[in-house]
């Protein structure tokens, strides 16, 4: 709830930006800015539910790693030979 308040509090500077800066789309941006307003929450979870999902695959990348030895050893030293 707390990043849809930070995007909405955006939303309305940049509206109110390309209001006093554009005076020539005044009209399209008076007409458009309620829909952009509406539009904040399924944008806002499309966004999340995306970004759960990024989550998901790292946090699956991580656990794959940590499952394998070290080809290396994390020592400078060369591996012994026979």
């Amino acid at each position: 709830m707390k990043t849809m308040m930070k995007t909405a509090l955006g939303l309305g500077v940049v509206v109110a930006v390309a209001y006093a800066t554009m005076p020539a789309a005044r009209g399209w941006i008076a007409a458009g800015a309620p829909f952009l307003f509406l539009l904040i929450c399924p944008l806002m979870m499309f966004f999340m539910m995306k970004g759960m999902h990024s989550c998901d695959k790292d946090q699956r990348a991580e656990k794959n790693q940590a499952d394998k030895a070290p080809t290396t050893p994390l020592v400078g030293h060369s591996p012994l030979k026979d």
